[in-house]
């Protein structure tokens, strides 16, 4: 199997056509295209594509996912959702979960994702801990196509020693929705006090009650830049912040850029936009996710980074970097990019500019994680997938395939 391939003819994000070379997983070096016949070494045609860093998704309830049909959603009030959820029943048959989720898997894969961070609900007993169990066979099963990241979110009432028990399961993150407890300020503190005995990071649901009496952000922000707290911390949501004024929100956006939070906006959900661009013109590190795929929370979920993206409203190279670089920076990845040495997660997709895909999200796309092809429409070989080789695929005449992931 060759360490070494080429990308034809590929459309990169500023307009230039370039032939990139890719070597052990990263990127080689770019150049002028047909400088080399391109059956002479393993390749593939890219001629048509546009050529990017590959997406992350920050932000996902794999645990959740596909349930809209049999779950419904409760119209009453904005925790509807959440309510439904819970009081599913055998909400955690692990059949059931593992099915949902591997196709949640397949799904995101197919649409150019190779990291996802799924939070994925705990609490007492034995059957949300084989959740969690579940969750890290599967991130087993899909090592050679993505990285799975596993977020700990205990709901109201669970024990510390549940959390723990959750991160010893194969949990690298505790998370938390503070509002549901009796006490937010107080839940914030245990979480981090939790995170912190762990050595692990921390990654909340903040804000998302539209309270303006009360922003959680902010206390953790303080509390972090006193503690010493030294673990990647991240909020989600923060839709309360769009309750604030203009001065107000350049104040608290100053305070979360000076603790080194980063912060995930999920466009697409009903309700949970918050204003990216002030974060940003503050400092703020601000990734983008998609949330819910087909679930009680948003039953047309896409779990598509380049639906993510367009819905941040922000300029297209802003709005890629959002599901790209700052969606890795917040998972403790390499930001990826297309220079020398990045490394060669990628994505390419048939289209002739970046606004071009954001606008028409066209499916005929092509993953490659560590220079391997992961996907290709779904057709490349990842689990459970076709094994059959992409049409754009050549090679040398010993009929050497380009590296896959097996």
């Amino acid at each position: 199997m060759s360490d070494r391939i080429t990308l034809f003819g590929a459309t990169l994000p500023d307009g230039r056509t370039r032939d990139v070379v890719l070597r052990n997983g990263r990127i080689g070096l770019l150049r002028e295209p047909g400088r080399l016949a391109r059956g002479a070494c393993a390749g593939l045609d890219l001629t048509g594509y546009l050529l990017l860093p590959a997406p992350a998704e920050p932000h996902v309830h794999l645990d959740r996912a596909l349930t809209w049909e049999p779950v419904g959603s409760d119209p009453d009030g904005r925790d509807g959702a959440w309510r439904s959820w819970l009081v599913r029943p055998a909400r955690y048959h692990l059949g059931d979960l593992r099915r949902r989720a591997r196709e949640a898997l397949r799904t995101l894969a197919r649409h150019g994702a190779t990291a996802v961070r799924t939070h994925l609900d705990v609490g007492e007993g034995r059957t949300p801990l084989r959740a969690v169990e579940v969750m890290a066979e599967l991130r087993a099963e899909f090592h050679r196509v993505l990285d799975l990241q596993i977020v700990a979110v205990p709901v109201p009432e669970t024990s510390d020693r549940a959390i723990t028990d959750a991160v010893s399961a194969g949990a690298g993150v505790i998370g938390g929705q503070p509002r549901f407890a009796p006490d937010c300020r107080r839940e914030i503190r245990r979480l981090l006090r939790l995170a912190d005995r762990a050595g692990v990071g921390l990654d909340l649901h903040l804000d998302d009650g539209f309270d303006p009496r009360l922003l959680a952000v902010g206390d953790l922000a303080r509390l972090l830049r006193a503690s010493g707290f030294d673990r990647p911390v991240t909020a989600g949501h923060l839709g309360g912040l769009n309750r604030l004024a203009p001065s107000a929100l350049g104040r608290v956006g100053e305070t979360i850029a000076a603790s080194g939070m980063r912060v995930v906006a999920l466009p697409s959900e009903r309700g949970c936009g918050l204003p990216i661009r002030e974060l940003i013109a503050a400092g703020v590190t601000v990734a983008a996710g998609g949330d819910h795929l087909r679930d009680a929370g948003h039953p047309m979920g896409l779990a598509d980074p380049l639906a993510t993206a367009a819905a941040t409203g922000l300029p297209p190279t802003r709005a890629w970097a959002a599901v790209a670089g700052h969606a890795r920076t917040v998972l403790g990845l390499e930001p990826g990019g297309l220079e020398p040495g990045a490394a060669a997660d990628l994505f390419a997709v048939r289209a002739g500019s970046l606004a071009e895909a954001l606008q028409t999200r066209p499916q005929d796309r092509i993953t490659l994680r560590a220079g391997r092809v992961v996907t290709h429409n779904g057709r490349a070989p990842i689990p459970h997938l076709d094994r059959s080789p992409s049409p754009t695929e050549t090679t040398r005449p010993t009929r050497r395939r380009v590296p896959t992931a097996a």
